[in-house]
Parts: C-alpha cells; sequence; structure tokens
C-alpha cells in the first residue's frame, strides 16, 4: 500500500492491472481503481510498456478508420490482438 494525497493506495498485481488496461485508455475509470493502476504502472515497466502500446494502437487504428474497414482486414486485426 501507498499513500497518495493522504489516501491510501492498495498495490494490485499485474494480473490485476491489465483487467483495467483499456477502461483506463478509454478513461472509464476514476477513483481508487484509477490511483490503484497508475501507481502500479509507476512501478511496473512490463504493464507500462503495455498501455502505451494499446494507447498507440488504438491510435493508429482510428487513424486507418478500421471501422470503414474490409471484413478480412478486421479479421487479421483482431487474430493479431488475440495472439498478444
Amino acid at each position: 500500500m501507498k499513500t497518495i494525497n493522504k489516501k491510501t493506495v492498495k498495490t494490485i498485481s499485474c494480473d490485476q492491472a491489465i483487467k483495467l488496461v483499456f477502461s483506463y485508455i478509454d478513461d472509464e475509470i476514476r477513483g481508487t481503481h484509477r490511483a490503484e493502476l497508475e501507481h502500479h504502472l509507476e512501478t511496473c515497466r512490463h504493464c507500462f510498456d503495455r498501455v502505451a502500446f494499446e494507447k498507440l494502437l488504438k491510435s493508429r487504428l482510428r487513424r486507418l478508420n478500421v471501422g470503414g474497414s474490409s471484413k478480412r482486414l478486421r479479421q487479421r486485426i483482431d487474430t493479431l490482438l488475440e495472439q498478444f
């Protein structure tokens, strides 16, 4: 546990952090969960790199407008994401 702004933040595992990554990237988590994840990202290079990768991927997919892409391209992207 760590104290941040006079609040105690629970230390979370990498597995717990990874479960929150997409909600974090989409700015859908607040409060305690966000503080716990951000604390974890400050101390875990692996999870920090994962968040950076997912943010970059999301940004590039948005620029490519994958929503309007062919079915084949979407399937290839889904396959690649499943392998990661």
